[in-house]
Parts: structure tokens; C-alpha cells; sequence
């Protein structure tokens, strides 16, 4: 089968990157197209509408020389209703778009009506869109990528530059800020951009760089306790990426309860998790207490994220609910959609 990628940039690592990638193992046709690049047009406002306008013609010509089966588009706010259309209407393929945030405050609903299938990670956007009449969405949780996210043993002087008995990765925003500010009293470290240059000593004390790769596999490894804190808008119900990389890389979480959070990981089993800050305190001064069982939580989030909630069980699912909506097309592409594994 081929699948046109459309994705904002084709860096190693990004979401999009990561489906070619393992579209490509599976024996796939893939091509990749950047639609936002790191180009001076696409930042300055008095160019930016004539240089997505070229971008649009050009991902267009590309539909129409190329033909692919499907055009997978990641996240895709530039790509208008208008040019889906367009290349619908010249050629026999499908475009379905898999959006890694919250829709609903970033996408126009016809920009998601337009679409074959809208996958999304957020059930409570599915049931608001369902209420008002759009038909083409699909659930997808985020993944793991077994390749990028895994435990590393780190060296002492790792261990010493990255440990700590509580970890935060991520970047300073305001409501990180206060989630921290309320954690002052623990042994708590930071990592991200930002977090240096806090105001509040007791923060910009314990902050250390963005940490990307290996190094935040370090961090996850050297640390006993890993904090993860779901942005308020853009995870309503649903669970973040970092949960899946933390699962992945064995560290025990502790996590904010999302609602789909309890179908993805049993809570005191695979993760730690509380509902407010009194809930939250409990956990660490628990787990800080008894390693051993912190351990052992870690160790069987890693078999779950493994056994069902790596990319390729995504696109699995991902194809199976293509193969479902447009069997005839997919037998007439040739292709075959692999069922879900168990």
C-alpha cells in the first residue's frame, strides 16, 4: 500500500516521522511531505497566507503524480477542507488524519468533516463532535515506540547528573509553574526549557536543561518517582504521549487520572495515580517510602505498553478501522488491512 505522510516536519523522533518509519518495516510504499518547514514565510504574517497557499498547491500536485492509497495527515491545521476536496475528486485514494491534541479548540469542524476517518486521542471531542452530526471519527490512543523509549542502566556519574527521587520532564507553562509551586517540599527536579529562568528560587534551583533522546531516558532511569501532569485543555479525558514513553521506559508515574487512563494501565498496578493534590501527596510519600514496590510498578507498565500500546498496535488499529469503513476500497487497492493483535 502507499501512504503519503503529511506531517509539519520531518525531523527524526516527531510524530509523523515515527509512522513512516514503521510503515516502511511493515512493508509499506511511504513518502513524506513537509507542510510547515522551518521557512521565514511560514512565521511572518505578511507572507504566511500566500506561502501555505503554495504549500497546499504543491501537496496537491504531489496526490496527483504520486496517487498514493492513503494520505495520512498528522495534526494538519494548514490543510483546508478545499484541497481535500480537490484531490478527492481527481483521484481514488482516501485522507485520514491522526491528531495527536485536543480538536476542538484547534480544528474548524468542517476542516475535520472533511476527512474519510479523524482519529483522535480525546473520546470527550469524539462524543461533542457526535452531538452535533460528524460521522468520520475514530479513537486512537497515543503510543510508545519500543526503538526510542526503553530502560537504560545510567553510569554513577549519570546517575548522580540526572537522579533524583522525584522527576518532572518537560517544559515551564504557567499551570506547570503552579503544579510545581505546590510541590516545593519535595525532592523534586525539573527538566525542560524554561524552568532556569523561573523567578521563584526554590524552582529555577532544581532545574536542569531540556533533555531529549537518551539523556531523558537517563532522567526516567535515575529517577524513583516520575511526575506526569496532563495539560488541562488539551487532555480532558484522554492520556498524553508521556505516559506511554514513561510506561515504555519502565519508570513508575505518577499521573493525574485521566478517564481513559484506567483502560490503558490498572492504577497501584502499572501506574500510581490521584485525583488532587491531598491524593497526589499520599502517593509520593508512599512510594518515595517503598521503592522496591515503585520498582516493581514500572516493570509492569513496560510489559503492558509493550504487549498493547506500541505504534505498530496503532496502526493495526489504524487500518483495521479503514479496512472496516472501506473494505471494497482496500481490496481494490490491494491491500489487505492487518487485523488488531491481541
Amino acid at each position: 500500500m502507499r501512504w503519503l505522510v503529511v506531517l509539519p516536519f520531518e525531523r527524526p523522533g516527531l510524530t509523523g516521522m515515527d509512522f513512516a518509519d514503521e510503515l516502511r518495516q511493515l512493508g509499506h510504499e511511504v513518502r513524506t511531505f513537509e507542510y510547515r518547514k522551518d521557512n521565514p514565510l511560514y512565521k511572518n504574517r505578511g507572507t504566511k497566507a500566500a506561502y501555505q497557499s503554495y504549500i497546499l498547491r504543491s501537496l496537491e500536485r504531489t496526490c496527483v503524480a504520486w496517487r498514493p492509497t492513503l494520505v495520512l495527515v498528522v495534526k494538519g491545521t494548514p490543510i483546508t477542507p478545499e484541497l481535500i476536496t480537490r484531490v478527492k475528486r481527481k483521484c481514488d485514494l482516501l485522507f485520514i488524519n491522526f491528531f495527536p491534541d485536543n480538536p476542538l479548540w484547534m480544528m474548524p469542524l468542517a476542516a475535520i468533516e472533511a476527512y474519510d476517518v479523524f482519529f483522535t486521542k480525546e473520546r470527550y471531542a469524539m462524543r461533542s463532535l457526535q452531538q452535533v452530526g460528524i460521522r468520520n471519527l475514530a479513537y486512537l490512543p497515543m503510543y510508545c515506540v519500543p526503538s526510542e523509549h526503553y530502560p537504560v542502566t545510567p553510569t554513577a556519574a549519570e546517575a548522580r547528573r540526572y537522579g533524583g527521587p522525584i522527576s518532572f520532564v518537560g517544559n515551564r507553562y504557567p499551570y506547570r509553574e503552579r503544579f510545581v509551586k505546590a510541590l516545593r517540599d519535595y525532592p523534586l527536579r525539573l527538566w525542560g526549557r524554561g524552568w532556569a529562568a523561573a523567578e521563584d528560587p526554590a524552582i529555577s534551583s532544581v532545574a536542569g536543561p531540556a533533555v531529549f533522546g537518551h539523556e531523558k531516558l537517563l532522567v526516567y532511569a535515575a529517577s524513583a518517582l516520575s511526575l506526569n501532569h496532563h495539560h488541562p485543555m488539551n487532555d480532558i479525558v484522554g492520556v498524553n504521549t508521556r505516559t506511554f514513553e514513561l510506561a515504555a521506559a519502565a519508570a513508575c508515574q505518577i499521573v493525574d487520572l485521566k478517564e481513559d487512563l484506567q483502560h490503558l494501565f490498572k492504577p497501584g498496578e502499572e501506574i500510581v495515580g490521584y485525583r488532587d493534590l491531598g491524593e497526589l501527596r499520599r502517593q509520593l510519600d508512599f512510594y518515595l517510602a517503598h521503592p522496591d514496590e515503585a520498582r516493581a510498578i514500572g516493570e509492569n507498565a513496560r510489559r503492558r505498553a509493550l504487549a498493547e500500546h506500541t505504534l505498530r498496535h496503532r496502526i493495526d488499529e489504524m487500518l483495521a478501522t479503514v479496512n472496516d469503513r472501506f473494505g471494497n476500497f482496500a481490496r481494490t487497492s490491494g491491500a489487505e488491512a492487518p487485523r488488531p493483535q491481541a
